[in-house]
């Protein structure tokens, strides 16, 4: 299997390639994974591969298993709804603190997400809702709040996917830029009741799919 994005366009780095493997559940959760074998799949050495595993084991995505390579992460209900409890104070508090101190033209940039990604795939997707939840928590005028959510948001990729991959696609995902486009709309106008009201149904409605998600036995092994 030759390396991602050879040809005209930029090679894909290995750690984005891995990690989108365990995102989309190609490498699925519970699953036992070893330097050798991916390094053989990703045709580089076992340098870049141990230092990928790293930076996902940083992200709790996969752990180490002594003398035994690593495992991905099972995910569970149970850590499903504490990340979720955990982002929606984040998010609330982030949302009402932008609201508060970010300039207006600050709260325009968040315009651009009141338009759907140019590639119409998965990751291009989840990319956009990672980036507009974490452009909103950068506005908050609190840095460690920020970090906080931030740490906390970037963990949801795969939550994220295993919650909307049963959606057509385009029509089912565009329903998240109407409610995105909502968030903005009571931001701009300052309105923080409104704001954190329709963050809150935002993120009850995505914890709700993905509890449903990964219910099901094949997502949690």
């Amino acid at each position: 299997m030759p390396p991602a994005g050879t040809g005209n366009s930029r090679p894909i780095p290995v750690y984005d390639r891995i990690r989108e493997e365990i995102l989309s559940c190609s490498l699925p959760p519970g699953s036992r994974i070893h330097e050798q074998a991916l390094a053989k799949r990703h045709l580089v050495s076992k340098s870049p591969i141990r230092d990928a595993l790293l930076r996902l084991q940083e992200q709790n995505l996969v752990e180490v298993l002594p003398r035994k390579g690593y495992r991905v992460l099972p995910i569970s209900a149970a850590d499903a709804a504490e990340l979720y409890q955990m982002r929606l104070l984040y998010e609330q508090a982030c949302v009402a603190g932008a609201i508060e101190h970010a300039a207006d033209v600050q709260l325009a940039e968040l315009d651009a997400f009141r338009r759907p990604p140019s590639r119409k795939s998965l990751p291009a997707w989840i990319r956009y809702n990672r980036d507009f939840h974490i452009g909103i928590a950068r506005l908050c005028g609190n840095s460690r709040l920020a970090r906080a959510a931030i740490g906390v948001i970037e963990q949801f990729d795969r939550l994220t996917y295993v919650g909307v991959r049963g959606l057509d696609k385009v029509p089912g995902l565009q329903g998240f830029v109407a409610e995105h486009a909502g968030i903005i709309d009571a931001m701009k106008q300052r309105d923080k009741r409104r704001a954190r009201a329709l963050v809150r149904e935002h993120i009850e409605s995505s914890r709700k799919r993905t509890l449903e998600a990964i219910a099901n036995p094949v997502i949690v092994p």
